[in-house]
């Protein structure tokens, strides 16, 4: 269920409080419904241009649904395959009309949203380009596009590290699993850092490692994806088959430590990111020692000055 409905009921909240917004705006007009030339529609406009530039940030909400929304396909379509779930779906739709089908609901939020960017548009091109209601629309216009850049964005993470996110969930073991599901729907940032101990048994890697960090509400995940395997597999050689991520491991938030170090070079912060889980006859914690580079940007870049191979740990690595 919560592959499938993900931050649906946040969602739901929101899309309430916002339809409520449009509404009370509509209720300020006076008159709306007979209202005939267009400057009796610039409040209106101007008010319909604040409400999604106040709730733009909002519409994030729909980043994790909209990012899930492949998997929660797939995972539909094996449901199905269980004769009592497929019963039910067909009770509730006895005609089997397509717009009625789970299906198509699940896919109206991702809908909807790509709807907004399309109305303000339209409403753009359609007010005088020197009034006051188009350069508030136009804003409006353009902090929608960001909205729906950033889902673009969680959709290309997943699609691009979805498999590597479910394994290291299916590979959490005991009676005790802190992470049963890496969902999108809890992802909150992704950088890149340079690894400055990468592990001995990895084998030869490229000059300053780039280890590829995702920061969700559960868990932290880390995965080493070789460039250059990746792009073997593209051109379709010999090596197509070698799995480019040589390296992943996910930590659960409670057993997540950052600490600073003290070397800084320029723009350069090293730092360590530890694993406080014990591993059998291992040492008590596994360190990551890691190189981020800042920037004005509010993008991380990373670099490293420093070459360094102390390794804090020897645990054995997970494979993709």
């Amino acid at each position: 269920m919560e592959v499938l409905f993900g931050s649906l009921p946040e969602m739901l909240d929101f899309q309430r409080v916002f339809l409520q917004t449009l509404e009370d705006r509509i209720k300020s007009c006076p008159n709306f419904s007979n209202l005939e030339t267009p400057g009796q529609f610039k409040k209106l406009l101007l008010s319909l241009g604040g409400s999604f530039l106040f709730y733009a940030d909002h519409f994030k909400h729909y980043s994790g649904f909209c990012a899930n929304h492949i998997k929660a396909q797939k995972v539909l379509e094996r449901a199905k395959t269980d004769g009592a779930f497929k019963r039910f779906l067909e009770a509730k739709n006895p005609t089997n009309q397509h717009s009625s089908s789970l299906e198509s609901y699940l896919i109206k939020p991702v809908q909807r949203l790509l709807k907004y960017p399309l109305l303000l548009r339209e409403l753009v091109s359609l007010t005088h380009p020197d009034s006051p209601e188009h350069a508030h629309l136009t804003e409006a216009l353009g902090a929608m596009e960001k909205v729906a850049s950033h889902i673009n964005e969680m959709q290309k993470i997943y699609e691009d590290f979805g498999p590597v996110f479910d394994q290291l969930a299916a590979e959490q073991t005991g009676p005790h699993k802190q992470v049963t599901e890496i969902s999108m729907a809890e992802f909150l940032v992704h950088s890149s850092v340079v690894w400055l101990n990468p592990l001995p048994h990895l084998g030869r890697l490229r000059k300053e490692p780039k280890l590829t960090l995702f920061v969700f509400k559960r868990a932290v995940v880390l995965i080493y994806r070789d460039s250059s395997r990746t792009k073997r597999r593209l051109t379709g050689s010999r090596s197509a088959d070698v799995d480019a991520f040589r390296f992943h491991w996910l930590i659960p938030i409670s057993a997540l430590q950052v600490r600073q170090d003290n070397t800084i070079s320029g723009d350069s912060c090293v730092w360590e990111l530890v694993d406080c889980r014990p591993d059998g006859a291992g040492p008590p914690e596994t360190v990551f020692q890691l190189c981020s580079r800042f920037s004005t940007h509010t993008r991380t870049h990373t670099h490293t000055h420093t070459h360094t191979h102390t390794h804090t740990q020897s645990c054995t690595p997970k494979h993709v």
